[in-house]
């Protein structure tokens, strides 16, 4: 359980100011297992998340991530294992049916599903924390994350 999530370690953004594209660095690559579904969830995700909050074209294309907003938010399918401070006991916020995990990194938050399959992570940064409330952002991803990962514990 204690296994670092390669996104955790840092999405790196070379281009992430204006309309432009986005170029993500250490995105999680999905077990072959988790692939399809991971591009599913990626495809369904909406094409805005809100207010300033619109999907971004990402370069290279990833079928494992997406980004949305200035900052951005960045959505991954498919990290390996769980975040470093997650314990089975841990409190998860369910919104949407959706259990998340959330933690501060510097200023802003990852939010991640240690108890579904594939594991979804969701970054805001500071930027993004201005334009929009995380609990916003997450029902706007629920619907996708419902229909594309399966919980653990049931």
């Amino acid at each position: 359980m204690g296994a670092v999530l390669a996104l955790a370690a840092g999405v790196l953004l070379a281009a992430c100011g204006g309309p432009g594209p986005v170029r993500l660095t250490d995105v999680a690559v999905p077990a072959p297992s988790q692939r399809a579904s991971c591009a599913a969830l990626i495809q369904a995700l909406p094409a805005s998340l809100g207010d300033g909050l619109d999907r971004r074209r990402l370069d290279p294309p990833q079928t494992s991530a997406a980004a949305f907003g200035r900052g951005p938010v960045v959505v991954s399918c498919g990290a390996a294992g769980v975040p470093a401070s997650y314990r089975p006991d841990s409190r998860l916020s369910v919104i949407d049916d959706v259990g998340w995990f959330s933690e501060k990194v510097g200023d802003g938050m990852r939010f991640s599903t240690p108890t579904r399959s594939p594991h979804i992570v969701l970054t805001m940064p500071a930027a993004a924390l201005e334009d929009a409330q995380p609990f916003d952002v997450l029902v706007g991803v629920a619907a996708a994350v419902r229909a594309h990962s399966r919980s653990t514990t049931a």
